[in-house]
């Protein structure tokens, strides 16, 4: 985590240290296990996927996956208080573990310096910017009526997530993403 997101942005060992202190538990999760559900679980903390993938969801429509490195709840990062209930629903796609911090702790901590404030606000802006954009790009898929190329989309950051084809299972991701819950999926 360090390596590949902290250090580009010149933060010491020592600053990555004192965000980790705000370390609530390293979470795992086992697949179809639920992360998050939609207006029930209360926003309180930051979460980093570190393994697995987990399914973003709202009213039983998929949005988009969350895959190694990218955050579950950074939209929620800005401007929404841990009173405040998830929008959406988050799910495991697989076995998955999850970094979370107590966000009022965090964002505490990091306010008394302003380089940490900004390296959050960077971090987490780019994340949902990835994110907008795969949601775009799979309503956009889902508007052409495309299909998905075979070949496997984990190292996709900035690539489009799906291209969605109709059928009688179902369309777009969401049928994509019911069939590789039963087991019978092509590899994204």
């Amino acid at each position: 985590v360090y390596a590949s997101l902290f250090k580009p942005l010149r933060v010491t060992r020592h600053q990555f240290k004192k965000i980790l202190a705000c370390m609530k538990l390293i979470r795992s999760l086992k697949y179809q296990e639920v992360y998050a559900q939609e207006k029930i679980t209360k926003v309180d903390s930051l979460s980093l996927v570190l393994s697995g993938k987990l399914v973003v969801s709202q009213n039983q429509r998929a949005l988009h996956i969350v895959f190694p490195h990218q955050f579950l709840d950074s939209p929620e990062w800005f401007g929404v208080s841990t009173d405040d209930y998830f929008q959406v629903s988050i799910m495991a796609m697989e076995e998955s573990r999850v970094l979370i911090w107590h966000r009022d702790k965090l964002k505490l901590s990091i306010m008394a310096e302003p380089f940490l404030q900004s390296v959050f606000d960077h971090i987490l802006g780019r994340d949902v910017v990835k994110k907008l954009m795969q949601v775009t790009q799979v309503s956009e898929s889902i508007a052409s009526n495309g299909f998905l190329p075979s070949g496997s989309y984990d190292d996709a950051e900035d690539k489009p997530m799906l291209i969605m084809k109709k059928s009688v299972e179902g369309h777009g991701l969401t049928a994509l993403i019911n069939r590789q819950l039963q087991g019978k999926f092509m590899r994204l």
